[in-house]
């Protein structure tokens, strides 16, 4: 087996014991040789796919950039979605609609963080997601237009890109 398979499945095995400490709540010898007898067997038994067709890439800086502007734009969403709740109904701009959203990504993993990210925002959610290059359909609460939602996934789509992806990814979301 190749060297990057183990470390693939060391990285798995490693985080599977941890959100089993972390299930079980306490930090003792039974529960970490439990959770690392549970976590060689579920990895041995059934190992990861070994298709590597999305190379992981990590740029520290845009990553950084990114974390930032979306932590930013989580507490934007949440005041948003906050006066939503408390204000009039006569007076919300509660608008809801579902919006096909093509991604320019062929990464499965890029459609993923993508689609994560949708539906960590308040007001938002990816219901679905389909094909590759993937096609998310999104609900929004607060529906200005299909052009303003399919303009914000891409938006998001181009900062997740430029942390993560690989540079000919970078280079197909950076063409209008």
């Amino acid at each position: 087996m190749k060297r990057e398979a183990w470390f693939g499945r060391a990285v798995i095995g490693v985080w599977l014991v941890v959100m089993w400490l972390l299930l079980w709540g306490d930090l003792n010898l039974a529960n970490l040789l439990g959770g690392i007898a549970v976590s060689a067997f579920l990895v041995v038994v059934f190992p990861p796919d070994d298709t590597n067709d999305d190379p992981i890439v990590i740029r520290p800086v845009k990553a950084v950039s990114f974390l930032l502007w979306f932590a930013w734009a989580l507490i934007v969403t949440n005041v948003a979605v906050a006066k939503e709740v408390l204000l009039p109904s006569s007076r919300s701009d509660i608008n809801p609609a579902v919006v096909a959203c093509s991604l320019r990504t062929g990464s499965g993993r890029l459609a993923t963080l993508v689609a994560n990210a949708i539906t960590l925002t308040p007001g938002t959610l990816t219901i679905d997601a389909r094909n590759r290059p993937a096609v998310l359909y999104v609900h929004v609460l607060a529906f200005e237009s299909i052009e303003a939602t399919r303009a914000e996934v891409a938006d998001l789509e181009r900062r997740v890109v430029a942390a993560f992806g690989t540079a000919a990814e970078v280079e197909l979301v950076a063409q209008p």
